[in-house]
């Protein structure tokens, strides 16, 4: 049955005015690593080794103690974390204990489901068994193309597209309730009949497909961005909006290879943006901590453009969901948060 052609994100979103503060993260993402086997041409790992050092980017695996960290300390929420995401400014499948970190997770009930993003090109036959009996939920995959040559020119990588396809078929045919994403980018796919045969190709394997726009989602890399990367659009292509509070603040939590948390998924962000490590403070004390809710107070009281990250960062522009839309509603949010505080 061909996959339906749908971005890849809950259609079915809650109006967020109506339910901040929250008592949990609706998601939590965390890096497994720090490491690529890509140089995307959109990505920090295009950088030099320079110039990474100079955004102090290390190119690290999370820690197995950290990972143990982690679980319990997003057990503390009592399962009321939507999701669990691993993905983050490398690509998960570098390390191999990707599979036993997400069993970690689910054996704890941290979550109501357990995502990977990958690039799948390490995604082997081993490792597809490995991934479905650790408890993972869905597999987003991003494709770079549809031929060697694409995938030299956006990756810089030359890739046997055959045998990928061959290794998401194999996913495919055993995932059994887990759901299985398919994406590409637009910048990747130049050409129509290109984009026709993307859909040839992956829906037959899939149980969702996706051509996305190319955003500017890595704030690290607003130099490099070219005429491909715009915010006219959102990730899913429908047409941006402006905010004057990100609602990102307001319910998610990303924490890095490093145990770094911050309060939103944009990478590559200096550790003077971080709320904090994980080895020191828990994820459910800088979830209801003060450094959180001054941020988001700044946002709600609209006054973002004077903070010297979320000044000059768009990556709110990369989904503008009307569910997620606070601007109409910051005054009454800003009370409650204010109200929250004296109890």
């Amino acid at each position: 049955m061909p996959a339906k052609i749908e971005g890849g994100y809950d259609h079915q979103r809650q109006i967020l005015a109506d339910i901040v503060p929250l008592p949990a993260p609706f998601t939590l993402f965390i890096s497994p690593t720090q490491r690529c086997n890509f140089r995307c041409f959109y990505c920090t790992h295009s950088k030099t080794v320079e110039e990474k050092r100079a955004c102090g980017f290390q190119a690290v695996d999370m820690d197995p103690g950290l990972v143990e960290t982690l679980a319990r300390q997003a057990a503390a929420f009592g399962g009321k974390i939507k999701r669990v995401v691993f993905t983050g400014l490398g690509e998960p499948l570098v390390n191999p204990a990707l599979p036993d970190m997400i069993q970690t997770f689910a054996e704890k009930g941290v979550a109501g489901g357990y995502e990977v993003i990958t690039n799948a090109c390490l995604l082997t036959p081993q490792m597809t068994d490995r991934l479905l009996e650790s408890g993972l939920t869905y597999l987003r995959v991003s494709i770079q193309g549809i031929n060697s040559t694409q995938y030299q020119k956006t990756a810089g990588v030359a890739v046997d597209c055959d045998r990928l396809v061959n290794q998401l078929r194999y996913f495919y045919e055993r995932k059994g309730n887990c759901q299985l994403y398919i994406k590409t980018m637009d910048a990747s796919l130049e050409r129509e009949e290109d984009k026709e045969q993307f859909f040839e190709i992956f829906s037959p394997i899939c149980d969702k497909v996706y051509i996305e726009h190319l955003v500017k989602a890595q704030p690290s890399m607003m130099e490099q961005y070219g005429e491909h990367v715009n915010s006219e659009f959102t990730f899913f292509r429908e047409p941006s909006e402006y905010r004057a509070v990100c609602p990102y603040l307001f319910y998610v939590l990303q924490v890095d290879s490093q145990g770094r948390v911050f309060p939103c998924p944009p990478l590559g962000f200096g550790e003077e943006f971080s709320l904090g490590n994980a080895a020191q403070t828990s994820l459910y004390d800088i979830w209801h901590g003060r450094k959180l809710r001054a941020l988001q107070m700044q946002h709600l009281n609209r006054e973002r453009h004077s903070h010297p990250v979320c000044g000059s960062c768009e990556n709110y522009l990369c989904f503008t969901p009307k569910e997620d839309n606070l601007d109409l509603r910051a005054e009454e949010i800003r009370k409650r948060l204010e109200l929250e505080q004296l109890v």
